[in-house]
């Protein structure tokens, strides 16, 4: 009887319990939880403090070109222009280490209001670095005063030991700096091989900027290719986003193919599109693209080329190639007044952003590792789950904070900045 009573009892507690009202409290509580978390296409900026490299500009992207390997249009910079019907900044040529200096090709790029870049490749495959041609070609690069952008030794990773080649940039950016302090060095990796690359890099002192070449063919190894190049852009931008400015410095998106004689001209199009615009609104620190507008099946040495990276010679890629490039943000002059200026950059966040009931989440590593510097406290906050990772309300974080948010849905940017700035 009493065991009876006493489970009557229970039974009629824990009935109330279920049928009482659920006050506001628990239901925001219970709708919280169930409410779907959801991954944004926003990018989280930040503003920096960083002084400008060589020729840096403060914002923007300069035009550059390389085409002298064109026959078409008679490797005249008037014509390309005249077809592009766009004003270019930079003009490429290639060059070996202790060969004859190119000084009527520079002088017709400074008469045009162009500035010179040269690629500066090794004087032997088997004998790169010899040392004693460094100081003569220093001379001369550095003889008028010209301003002038060297990608020196590009593709570090077709080097077999990476100390020998460190040395000897590090060696010619030292003879660089004493007799031509008007040269910007460039140090680049190929975009298929930029992880490998890294054990290269010479560093921050030897390094004006950072150079990324881009040749995006057909087929890749024998398969179609379908890689998003911004997947190994990124590699490369999040890495050096916030120490250096970066340039792609050789950029080439193939619409042909002897691989399987296919014209590919459409894609193409988009792609041109698609890389200038996206650069436009998410890379700021890519601060100059040089198109390469050559046919690499014509050129290339023993029949190895196999893409025509030409935009010039098809009408569909030239009126893409002219649309992307009509936004102000795009600039045809060298910005010789702002070196060393210390400015405010935007770098971005590595990590993705999440929404939940319409508010905005950031990963607890941002705040540790990325935003570390900014004084942000996460201990009182609660945060939401995403496969096992901590997000926190952007939102609260800032609220109260010496920062203020900025929210452009247009191109799906939330920009974090000091406020008073």
């Amino acid at each position: 009887m009493m065991i009876f009573l006493f489970l009557f009892l229970t039974s009629c507690s824990t009935s109330k319990k279920d049928n009482a009202p659920i006050t506001d409290t628990e239901e925001k509580e219970v709708s919280a939880a169930q409410a779907i978390i959801e991954i944004t296409d926003y990018k989280l900026y930040r503003s920096i403090s960083r002084p400008l490299s060589l020729y840096e500009p403060k914002e923007g992207c300069y035009l550059g070109a390389y085409i002298l390997s064109n026959s078409d249009i008679n490797f005249d910079i008037e014509t390309f222009e005249k077809i592009t019907e766009i004003s270019h900044a930079i003009y490429l040529r290639n060059m070996r280490l202790g060969a004859i200096f190119p000084i009527e090709w520079v002088l017709e790029c400074t008469s045009r209001m162009k500035t010179p870049c040269i690629i500066l490749q090794p004087p032997s495959k088997d004998f790169p670095y010899q040392d004693y041609l460094l100081e003569e070609t220093a001379k001369e690069f550095g003889y008028y005063f010209i301003p002038m952008f060297v990608q020196f030794y590009p593709n570090p990773h077709q080097y077999d030991n990476p100390k020998e080649y460190k040395d000897f940039f590090l060696k010619a950016r030292k003879t660089f700096k004493e007799y031509a302090p008007n040269v910007a060095f460039i140090w680049s990796v190929n975009l298929e091989n930029c992880k490998d690359s890294l054990t290269y890099y010479p560093g921050d002192e030897a390094v004006d900027w950072i150079g990324i070449d881009v040749y995006d063919s057909i087929y890749i190894r024998n398969e179609k290719n379908d890689r998003n190049v911004f997947e190994d852009i990124d590699y490369i931008y999040y890495t050096f986003q916030g120490k250096k400015p970066m340039m792609i410095s050789q950029l080439g998106i193939s619409h042909y193919s002897n691989k399987d004689h296919g014209y590919y001209i459409d894609e193409a199009a988009q792609k041109i599109t698609t890389l200038y615009n996206t650069i436009r609104t998410h890379y700021p620190q890519i601060k100059g693209i040089n198109y390469m507008d050559f046919d690499n099946i014509e050129v290339a040495p023993d029949g190895m080329g196999q893409d025509n990276f030409k935009i010039t010679g098809e009408s569909q890629l030239t009126e893409a190639y002219k649309k992307a490039l009509k936004d102000h943000y795009f600039i045809d002059s060298l910005d010789i007044q702002t070196t060393s200026a210390v400015e405010k950059q935007w770098i971005v966040s590595y990590y993705p952003i999440y929404k939940q009931n319409e508010k905005i989440y950031i990963s607890e590593k941002v705040i540790k590792y990325e935003w570390n510097d900014m004084g942000f406290e996460i201990d009182e906050e609660k945060p939401i789950w995403v496969n096992q990772n901590a997000y926190y309300s952007l939102e609260n974080l800032i609220e109260g904070s010496n920062f203020n948010m900025y929210i452009d849905s247009k191109n799906n940017q939330i920009k974090i900045q000091e406020k008073g700035i």
